[in-house]
């Protein structure tokens, strides 16, 4: 097995990514709000007490955009329960430790199965992201005695605009999101920092002034609740066209002065 690079976590350029951020914007609020906390490791019982919290908000939420969105989560909420977190082309990181310890990156394949080492594969249907150590080394220890399992699962985002190299990119959810841009090549000179939203479909999951506090505080992917799929979009700053404002002023002064030159005719013709 090779070991894994989990990104440039020893790099001068998410700190200064960040002081750059803090320098642009007027005013952070000091916390993060509560509801970028997302739940990616929780446990069973974690998420049904949730479920059930708004299985009772839904009960008594008005119609409309609140209602809907409590209806989403709730929904996403019990998908996971039945089939867990895991889909076909997701990645994680493994560490297995026997004689020695190796590591490697393994793919959900289809049929939601995974291959270790040269061992039958195990299947990851209904797993959680909190239960795959245990569900992985029970698997491991029908074969080897004293084995030891250790996962990372990665999350695959889409950094979009303007940065130097946009596209996927894998990285492990406890990383900052800071991260994940300078691994997508970083801003580049004209990239709006400060205007930077996650979208997950058409839905916005982070505005811009949550992403601002996101970067400054340094929060992680999966404290930001940002899934495998979602978009990390970064425009590019408007631009003043001064050659198309000096035209139009020359334009507009001509007819001013055009149109005075016009009166003075007018009048001047009736005395």
């Amino acid at each position: 097995m090779t070991r894994v690079r989990r990104g440039p976590t020893g790099s001068l350029w998410a700190p200064l990514l960040a002081l750059v951020v803090w320098c642009a914007s007027p005013f952070v609020t000091g916390a993060q709000s509560s509801a970028l906390v997302g739940l990616q490791r929780a446990t069973r019982a974690e998420l049904a007490t949730r479920a059930a919290s708004l299985e009772g908000q839904l009960a008594t939420a008005k119609k409309g955009a609140p209602k809907e969105r409590i209806s989403v989560d709730l929904a996403e909420l019990r998908a996971r329960l039945v089939s867990g977190d895991f889909r076909v082309g997701d990645r994680f990181l493994i560490t297995l430790t026997l004689d020695s310890v190796r590591s490697d990156t393994m793919s959900v394949r289809d049929g939601l199965v995974v291959t270790i080492s040269n061992l039958p594969d195990v299947s990851l249907k209904g797993v959680l992201r909190s239960e795959l150590d245990d569900a992985l080394t029970v698997h491991v220890l029908r074969y080897f005695k004293n084995a030891r399992i250790r996962t990372v699962p990665l999350t695959q985002v889409s950094v979009l605009g303007a940065v130097g190299r946009p596209g996927f990119h894998w990285i492990a959810p406890d990383r900052p999101v800071s991260e994940i841009i300078m691994i997508a090549g970083g801003p580049i000179p004209d990239a709006n920092l400060r205007e930077m939203e996650v979208k997950r479909a058409s839905r916005v999951m982070i505005n811009p002034k949550n992403s601002r506090t996101a970067l400054i505080s340094g929060a992680t992917l999966e404290q930001l609740d940002i899934r495998s799929g979602d978009e990390i979009r970064i425009p590019t700053r408007r631009k003043v066209n001064w050659g198309s404002i000096i035209q139009l002023m020359l334009v507009a002064s001509s007819l001013f002065f055009g149109f005075i030159q016009f009166i003075q005719w007018y009048y001047g013709r009736k005395e």
